[in-house]
């Protein structure tokens, strides 16, 4: 079919949008002058809608469009006698005894009175709603109601301003509604009940949808109803109710009467609605909460503030449009308790702009983005669904959504999302403001985080308003690396989630798990795939890994996170892991101090716990290795420090299996490494050494570790040597023939400023056996002698 593109009609502001679908519906939803086969789609920002209608030409097309609108479109009957702004009720004057002149009143009453055929099935519903609220609503004397207080008042000697602010309070808190020369009030608290009535009874199809879109009726709940956030509290923003504007704005672009003519204003209006061209005379009515550039006030216009103005078609197709995004009630396979969904809304989450912040909003909408042309009954359907899916759970959050994108958008033939953030801005009124486009694609991996979605959940929850502020912190610090993964994607940022969920569990790991009355256990059950991902074959990565992976091969100590938090991990009887915090842990030795003083601390405890539970080797061995080049760079300071603890705070929390890094950790080319590390290196190995084929074990001297803390490296590498010789191996320098022992030779080192702190803390980096070998052959004869008695 032709398509005419509606340059007026893009993603932003909601305004737009939701006028997109306005001209889709109106369109499609007109047997007699429209077409049931138009279809829409969005192209490079703006709609573009097909139809029988056109005929290709542009400018033909243009008018066959106004044409429609301006002189056959029919109104749909949007009504909200649930709200006071509604247009069906009055404000009693307790001072004057009489009723305030209200414009929505006028506005509903002189649609009431129209004689077009265009706006019959408005009438029809009008007069069907008051019917209701006559047969529903109670008699009452306004009257004898103000003499009771009055009465109230004098008995209780109530000052001026009490006697006035009762007034008030009970007159406000009465909807009164007029007819045949009595008033009928309403309740507060019989709304709901009258919602009920007129679900099932008063309203027809085409009202109903504006009750489905504002609010969705639960039973059986102390709170039965939920309005949606896209169309504020049931309808309204503050005093201003969406319904009767929509009533005060029709009239000026479509004839109440068959004998009047159209706004001769009209035609230009909605082509600068439709085309975004230049409007004359725009109207000084509120756009409410759906175009923040045109809503007024400080900084809004050349000077120091600005009225409202609103095109009048903009607003009625918006309304229009608002019609499609109708809730419904959702309940989970086995589940008692109801819950609404309204189509793509979530909760308010502080990641993915810049003024992130959850305060003062009322959750956020993701409208979609499609390519392919489609149907209004496709769109319906689509919007029905009312929920983004996350495996078995309704996405809750902007981050559940972001994630939902990128695994299922491109499955239902989504280009991208447009997010919204309604927050309070203007007083107690809340804007839509935009946030952004989020785009559709498929993004491996996005997958696994399924597995951490129970304990996020559990995370989440636990957390309030008096929750610990590093708590909070940590959260954002997740949801905010999850949103920029679905963002972009690659290695780096899935990083960026390990490295955040590392951080939470030291947090966690401070308090045992405790936030308040509530315990969060440590995070377990996740799959090596994880590590896959996040690998981006730096040094960092690759040292942090293969510490991560430390374990005692005797399987009498525990891992090295049992060095860092006190936790207890084991395999239950369904060959899943679990986790519990322990009560006490003295294993724990990782603190606030840098990083090669807490991994010089970690490898002190691993030699003491090892000794003491008389493991066979020492307590050091790991599935995957760091490279000497990587090594090298540790030792010569040139890596970050700080990076390698939060990866291997993240890499813990996930088991190993041997070989994960995709670049193998021997060395093509011979790093410059200080021969007292090699030399130290061969005290502090995991299993036996190997030379010329003969197994040689080598006693480990936890005193080095406290000698190259305190930075007595001579004296360390001097303590080696002996050890060496003590194990059969002759290490070098060796004695000249007829010569004497140079170890006198090493305490040159206590003038080269060596770092004995991290030299202690290289001596816990796993090593594959090649570069073991490697190191062996810079400071030991490759010959073995009968090993001597230490002194």
């Amino acid at each position: 079919m032709p398509e005419l593109t509606l340059n007026g009609c893009t993603p932003e502001p909601l305004m737009n949008y939701l006028k997109a679908l306005g001209v889709l519906r109106l369109v499609s939803e007109d047997n007699e002058h429209g077409d049931p086969e138009a279809r829409g789609c969005w192209r490079n920002d703006v709609f573009a809608l097909h139809s029988k209608l056109f005929t290709g030409d542009s400018s033909k097309d243009r008018e066959v469009l106004v044409n429609f609108f301006v002189n056959d479109y029919k109104p749909t009957p949007i009504v909200a006698p649930w709200n006071g702004g509604s247009g069906f009720y009055k404000k009693w004057n307790p001072t004057t005894h009489r009723f305030k002149d209200r414009d929505v009143v006028e506005a509903l009453e002189a649609i009431a009175a129209s004689t077009s055929d265009r706006f019959e099935p408005y009438r029809k519903q009008l007069i069907s709603t008051k019917t209701a609220l006559a047969k529903f609503g109670k008699q009452i004397d306004l009257n004898a109601k103000l003499a009771e207080i009055e009465d109230q008042a004098k008995r209780e000697r109530w000052s001026a301003n009490k006697r006035k602010e009762a007034i008030k309070k009970c007159f406000d808190s009465l909807l009164l509604f007029e007819i045949d020369g009595g008033t009928i009030s309403l309740g507060k608290a019989d709304k709901d009940e009258f919602l009920v009535q007129l679900r099932g009874h008063v309203l027809d199809d085409q009202s109903l949808a504006w009750l489905d879109a504002a609010i969705v009726l639960l039973t059986g709940q102390k709170k039965n109803r939920t309005e949606a956030p896209a169309l504020g509290s049931g309808g309204n923003i503050g005093n201003s109710d969406f319904s009767a504007r929509f009533m005060q704005l029709l009239p000026t672009v479509v004839p109440l009467n068959d004998t009047s003519t159209a706004n001769p204003r009209s035609p230009a209006w909605l082509s600068a609605s439709l085309w975004s061209e230049a409007a004359p005379g725009l109207l000084d009515y509120s756009v409410d909460q759906f175009d923040p550039g045109k809503a007024g006030n400080a900084n809004m216009g050349q000077g120091l503030s600005a009225e409202p103005f609103v095109n009048p078609w903009d607003y009625v197709l918006m309304i229009e449009g608002a019609l499609l995004l109708g809730g419904t009630v959702v309940k989970r396979l086995g589940a008692d308790r109801e819950k609404a969904a309204f189509p793509f809304s979530a909760d308010s989450s502080s990641v993915g702009f810049a003024s992130a912040g959850i305060d003062d909003t009322r959750g956020e909408l993701w409208l979609p983005l499609w390519r392919r042309p489609c149907s209004v009954r496709e769109l319906k359907a689509l919007l029905g669904e009312g929920r983004a899916e996350l495996g078995r759970r309704s996405a809750r959050t902007a981050v559940d959504f972001a994630r939902a994108a990128v695994s299922l958008g491109t499955d239902r033939g989504f280009t991208g999302f447009v997010r919204y953030e309604f927050q309070k801005r203007l007083g107690d009124n809340y804007l839509a403001n935009s946030l952004g486009k989020f785009a559709c694609r498929m993004v491996s991996n996005v997958d696994l985080l399924r597995q951490f979605d129970r304990w996020l959940n559990t995370f989440r929850d636990a957390l309030d308003d008096k929750s610990p502020q590093r708590f909070q912190a940590a959260l954002r610090a997740i949801e905010k690396s999850v949103f920029q993964f679905c963002q972009y994607a690659g290695p780096a940022f899935f990083q960026a989630i390990v490295v955040a969920m590392g951080r939470a569990e030291n947090e966690l790991a401070l308090s045992a798990g405790k936030i308040g009355k509530r315990t969060v256990s440590p995070i377990t059950n996740l799959s090596a795939e994880w590590i896959v991902a996040a690998n981006d074959n730096t040094p960092e990565f690759e040292i942090a890994l293969a510490l991560a992976g430390i374990y005692d091969s005797d399987r009498k100590i525990g891992s090295l996170r049992s060095n860092l938090e006190p936790v207890m991990v084991w395999r239950g009887d369904n060959g899943r892991l679990a986790a519990k915090w322990a009560d006490e842990n003295r294993a724990v030795v990782w603190k606030s101090a840098g990083l090669t003083a807490n991994l010089a601390a970690v490898l002190r405890r691993r030699l003491m716990d090892g000794e003491r539970h008389g493991c066979t080797n020492l307590p050091l061995a790991a599935g995957n290795f760091a490279s000497l080049d990587a090594v090298s760079r540790f030792l010569a300071g040139e890596l970050d420090d700080q990076r390698i603890g939060d990866l291997l705070w993240g890499l813990m929390l996930f088991p190993q299996m041997p070989g994960m890094l995709k670049r193998p950790a021997e060395d093509s080319d011979a790093p410059s490494l200080p021969r007292s590390y090699a030399l130290l290196k061969l005290l502090f190995l995991a299993q036996q050494l190997t030379l010329n084929s003969l197994s040689v074990n080598i006693k480990a001297e936890p005193s080095i570790v406290s000698l190259l803390t305190a930075d007595h490296v001579a004296e360390a590498c001097r303590i080696a040597m002996r050890r060496l010789r003590a194990s059969g191996l002759s290490p070098l320098p060796h004695p000249h023939s007829g010569g004497s022992v140079r170890d006198a030779d090493w305490q040159e080192l206590e003038h080269l400023g060596n770092d004995g702190q991290r030299l202690a803390a290289a001596m816990l980096l796993p090593l594959s056996y090649t570069s073991i070998a490697r190191l062996r052959a810079l400071v030991v004869r490759e010959a073995v002698t009968e090993p001597q008695t230490t002194s």
